[in-house]
């Protein structure tokens, strides 16, 4: 039985020349289309919202298929995403109903607007979806990056650091907190110099018990400690938090007044400059470990287990390896916190090869699979200074392969971290940034370890 749309006149006579009413589907995959004689403006209004701009949102998607990680971390991009999303799902909505106010015959109308719903509704359900995870991926961006590039940079100083201005450095910590001891400590420090003309690569690991740290002339932590820092260089941050005076001198920066101390004090003490910074802790570890599916490390040897560790998720076994061993967070945070086995230097060089491989880990189908879990680990336990770019560009060269990353740590004979020579340790880094600049590969024979 055909249907036919109602006359404009009202006139039944002239009923036989006006066309057929569109099917259903004509009207859910072109919305407007069939209003377009008696609604001109609200017919484009529907095709605009409904056909245009979405087909102009896939477009976008194609020309950044190599890229989606970073098309879909965009906060303008990711709402523009969401609202033609809404209007993709709303324009079908409103075309049903509008289109049957036309069609004359009862069943048939009736037929339209209980069909097309239906369809409008099965299509709402993965558009929700979608919004939602737009909306989420929107919220954890504007909650953990920045919007300023220079949010967080130390500069040391060209006379300090005559190098600085090639290298882009990041300074990534990892904290533990817990029922043991009082605030947070930055048990890992890891410097990551990336080449910005080669992108040659080199993470360098500070050790947690790094004496005696110095701080820029005129700051108020040198003026409390004129002759270095007299704790562990790992109990900087919670030394300034814990103190009043302290933490009112480092506010005002846009960080935590801890994190700014401590990366004045390296910055100083190290001779380089450092851009922005990561804090992870512990907690964050284990869920961006699970979030990705865990990893697959090979041991030499076997290597003991702590006890249960505050946010792991079960008891660890007494010992892991040898050969490869597969790793979900709490595994993870047992290998890069085991210290039974060998040192601290040995447990630097741990944390610096999960690190790599928990980058190399992280890909676009992780990021759409497994986002949840991602986000809810970044977006309370993660802390940094950078912009999403700028994580973006640092994630990459993590990844990267082909001989363009290196990784040592400071550690005998390059430094004595109970008695270290600071001007020494200058002089080392700056060569070993030239020799990374060079694509020269850097060994380390270590002492005492």
């Amino acid at each position: 039985m055909s249907e036919s749309l109602e006359p404009p006149s009202g006139d039944a006579a002239t009923n036989s020349s006006l066309p057929l009413a569109p099917g259903v589907a004509g009207v859910v995959v072109l919305p407007g289309l069939a209003l377009w004689r008696r609604r001109p403006l609200v017919a484009a209004l529907l095709f605009a919202t409904g056909v245009i701009a979405p087909a102009f949102a896939l477009l976008a998607v194609v020309v950044q298929r190599d890229d989606l990680v970073g098309l879909f971390t965009r906060p303008t991009v990711l709402r523009g995403f969401a609202l033609v999303a809404i209007a993709f799902i709303t324009s079908r909505a409103v075309a049903v109903w509008l289109t049957s106010d036309h069609v004359l015959e009862a069943d048939a109308r009736r037929r339209l607007r209980t069909i097309g719903t239906s369809i409008v509704v099965l299509l709402a359900v993965p558009t929700t979806l979608v919004v939602v995870r737009m909306e989420q991926t929107r919220s954890v961006v504007q909650q953990v990056f920045q919007s300023s590039p220079t949010r967080g940079a130390v500069t040391a100083g060209t006379d300090v650091d005559p190098t600085g201005s090639q290298y882009r450095t990041v300074l990534m910590m990892g904290s533990d907190e817990g029922a043991d001891r009082v605030g947070l400590r930055t048990d890992s420090m890891i410097l990551a110099m990336v080449h910005q003309s080669t992108g040659h690569t080199v993470l360098v690991s500070v050790p947690r018990n790094l004496a005696k740290v110095h701080f820029p002339p005129g700051t108020a932590m040198a003026q409390r400690y004129p002759n270095g820092f007299t704790d562990l260089a790992n109990a900087i941050y919670i030394t300034v938090q814990n103190d009043a005076a302290l933490r009112a001198a480092y506010s005002g920066s846009g960080m935590a007044p801890g994190i700014r101390a401590l990366m004045e004090g390296l910055s100083y003490s190290l001779g380089v400059s450092i851009d922005d910074y990561v804090l992870v802790n512990s907690c964050a570890f284990v869920k961006v470990v699970d979030a990705i599916g865990g990893v697959t490390i090979t041991l030499d040897k076997s290597l003991p287990m702590p006890s249960k560790l505050r946010c792991s998720n079960y008891r660890l076994p007494a010992t892991i390896g040898p050969g490869p061993v597969f790793m979900d967070g709490t595994k993870a945070l047992g290998y890069v916190r085991s210290r039974t086995a060998d040192s601290d230097y040995y447990r630097m060089e741990r944390q610096r090869i999960l690190l790599q491989t928990i980058a190399r880990s992280v890909g676009i189908g992780t990021l759409l699979k497994d986002f949840g879990s991602l986000a809810d680990a970044v977006k309370s336990d993660v802390r940094t200074s950078m912009t999403v770019d700028e994580a973006r560009s640092l994630l990459s060269q993590l990844q990267a392969d082909h001989g363009t990353f290196q990784s040592i740590g400071l550690v005998p004979p390059i430094v004595t971290p109970g008695r270290p020579d600071y001007p020494a340790l200058r002089r080392y880094i700056q060569d070993l940034r030239r020799r990374v600049a060079a694509g020269e590969t850097v060994t380390v024979t270590t002492d005492g370890a």
